[in-house]
């Protein structure tokens, strides 16, 4: 992929070459997916899982793989059943660190009141009645109940595994504490050393409901840990992916300052950790004054003290960095690498090469070798589902404050610069997120840009508040949720209409998932509605008001001001409901009922409107989904329907959009403009 310079005009443009043959959904949801690639102990080999579903068997399967770290060549192993440990419950997210004592195993597993792992054969209650007297009584796709996320273990002989040196044992057991944390629990919510293991936790004396604060605790091996003063003071937000440093002294961890913003900037910081395990020091050795970005993991370097390696987003990446912590105010060194890095990890038989594993949008997980004294990377293992690099570019244009504002486009794999191809105009979520050079199994560009008899080209734009553009960029959509945003979006559409001719606008729909949702819903009831043929809205905001139906309540706070009940006016200047009256396009709903983050009243809500006003409007429902759509079954149903619906719209009629595109991008300040 060619990368764009921040000049506006400067866009580079290579022709797409035809390739051989369309990338379908159905091709992207059987691709095999590939975890991450993790290096045994001596540097020789990784392992990793890959698995792949099937439309003719309607199921999955999955081989747990290696691949020579020399040679790059893989093959498929099989486990020894007989030195396999058999857990009393249902667990996930193993790790394993080799000890002097022994093999010491952990995972993460509901723990109920007494502490004990959750067996699968607990009996039911007599009832299904739960009662609550406090928020915070659903989160992501499920109740609360009285089980909390706990972190068990054990210590097995490393001469013979089947041996067990210490017995199964809830390590935070009654500490009034839940670790890993809900609802994406992690591996890089706790890590290992040889006496202790520390573990990232929410607030035990905040409501999550209000607070996104956690804190990291240093807990022994046993089942008799006190509670630890947190080694993070109070007044801080969100923590995440604390890791010991080699010798178990220090422990390095990532640090929002706000409480209450979930999208704040992560900064880095080190704690000197005393043998009683609380920190004798600390201090943050990233700075938002000279590093505006947002690290999302941290790793030590095996053989030198005071260097950590960073990944985080940096303009529509996932990108690696090096800090040299021992110098004051240091900066991390952006490191030589392509495309998005996922994970990282050293190879031990040399500190001074890593283990990436990477993506693209045009190619699925891929692993890499990166050479830390030479700056550069070496292919070590492809990824099993690409498409050509070619089908991929990215732009710039000079959005709504006279920021420059980043976008990537992609063409269908039979693209032919002469042709007019219809316009797909994709939204993201968030809002605090952004669309990266990185593969994805569900929003994929690539199998949007060859729906359809001729293909789509489809636009991907980094409004305001898209993350890795720096913590200003990010912030400003605070309060602003249909301005700066739309601005940007409206100005993008303009300037893309204009410098691609191979887009056709009159044939131009657009789409957009949660925060997209909400903006295309917004978009519906503007003039900028009229210019698109279609749109789809995929669990999306209908009335700003009922975000406090939601669990997270910080995150509608941060974002309009203050509580619904002390800051009713912030949640009524931008809501999409005010212009339902002017809704008029053919609109596609989606809407998930385990979505708790955006109750589905809110789908049923637009699509309701939708049919009383006599739009053209379907509504997909999913019982079993959560947010998102993940089972491959019912993705491909999303697919097939969303599909079938914007290549209906998108051929009927003219619309005379590039001169109402116009007209709203001259009035971009006007936020009433409406048809």
């Amino acid at each position: 992929m060619a990368k764009a310079t921040v000049d506006s005009t400067d866009v580079i443009f290579d022709p797409v070459a035809a390739v051989a043959s369309a990338f379908s959904y159905d091709d992207l949801l059987q691709a095999p997916r590939r975890s991450s690639a993790l290096p045994n102990k001596d540097g020789t080999y990784a392992a990793f899982t890959e698995s792949s579903y099937s439309f003719a068997s309607h199921s999955w399967s999955g081989q747990l793989k290696t691949v020579s770290l020399e040679t790059g060549t893989t093959k498929e192993i099989l486990p020894n059943a007989t030195d396999l440990y058999s857990f009393p419950g249902s667990v996930s997210l193993l790790k394993t660190r080799v000890t002097p004592s022994g093999v010491r195993v952990v995972v993460s597993g509901w723990a109920t009141l007494d502490g004990s792992l959750l067996s699968p054969e607990a009996p039911a209650k007599p009832d299904s009645g739960l009662l609550y007297d406090t928020i915070f009584v659903r989160h992501w796709d499920y109740w609360i109940t009285d089980n909390r996320k706990s972190v068990f273990g054990l210590l097995l002989s490393e001469k013979d595994l089947a041996v067990i040196k210490e017995p199964f044992t809830n390590y935070a057991k009654g500490l009034g504490i839940e670790s890993p944390i809900m609802p994406f629990p992690s591996t890089s919510d706790f890590d290992l050393h040889d006496d202790v293991l520390v573990v990232n936790a929410k607030a035990p004396e905040l409501n999550p409901a209000n607070n996104t604060a956690t804190y990291f605790y240093v807990l022994n091996y046993t089942s008799s840990n006190t509670p630890n003063q947190p080694l993070n003071k109070a007044g801080y937000g969100a923590c995440s992916s604390p890791v010991f440093s080699p010798d178990g002294k220090k422990i390095a961890g990532l640090v929002q300052l706000e409480n209450g913003y979930e999208s704040d900037q992560n900064i880095v910081f080190v704690y000197e950790v005393g043998a009683d395990g609380t920190a004798t020091s600390s201090a943050n050795v990233t700075y938002r004054k000279t590093f505006d970005r947002s690290p999302s993991s941290v790793s030590w370097s095996p053989d030198e003290s005071s260097i950590l390696y960073l990944t985080g987003e940096d303009t529509g990446r996932e990108v690696l960095w090096r800090l040299d912590f021992s110098k004051r105010n240091g900066i991390p060194v952006l490191l030589n690498t392509t495309h998005s890095v996922e994970t990282v990890e050293f190879i031990a038989s040399s500190s001074a090469k890593l283990l990436l594993t990477n993506s693209a949008i045009a190619k699925s997980a891929y692993f890499e070798t990166f050479d830390i004294k030479t700056n550069s990377t070496t292919l070590l293992l492809d990824a099993s589902a690409s498409v050509s690099e070619s089908q991929v570019d990215e732009f710039w244009f000079k959005g709504s404050r006279g920021v420059q504002v980043h976008g990537f486009i992609m063409y269908p794999s039979n693209f032919e610069p002469s042709k007019k191809y219809p316009l797909a105009f994709l939204i993201h979520g968030g809002p605090q997120s952004a669309w990266t050079d990185s593969w994805s199994t569900r929003w994929n560009p690539i199998v949007w840009a060859d729906n359809g008899d001729d293909g789509y080209i489809v636009v991907t734009i980094n409004p305001t508040g898209s993350t890795s553009y720096g913590k200003d960029f990010t912030d400003k959509i605070q309060n602003a949720w249909g301005s700066y945003p739309y601005f940007d979006l409206v100005l993008g559409l303009e300037y893309i209409t204009k410098r691609y001719t191979f887009i056709d606008t009159e044939r131009m729909i657009a789409a957009g998932a949660s925060y997209g949702g909400y903006m295309v819903n917004w978009i519906q009831g503007s003039a900028l509605g009229r210019v698109f043929k279609a749109l789809v809205t995929h669990d999306g905001v209908f009335s700003t008001l009922n975000q406090y139906a939601s669990e997270e309540l910080y995150f509608p706070s941060h974002d309009f001001g203050g509580s619904f009940v002390r800051n009713t006016r912030g949640y009524y200047r931008f809501n999409p409901m005010n212009r339902m009256h002017h809704w008029a396009t053919p609109h596609f709903i989606v809407h998930n009922a385990k979505d708790y983050r955006l109750p589905e009243s809110e789908g049923l809500l637009a699509f309701n409107v939708l049919q009383e006003r006599g739009v053209p409007s379907k509504l997909l429902h999913f019982p079993d989904e959560n947010h998102w759509v993940l089972k491959p079954e019912n993705s491909r149903r999303w697919h097939k329907e969303i599909f079938e619906f914007i290549n209906h719209w998108s051929v009927l009629g003219k619309t005379n959009a590039a001169a109402l595109l116009a007209e709203v991008a001259a009035n971009v300040d006007d936020n009433d403009l409406v048809m």
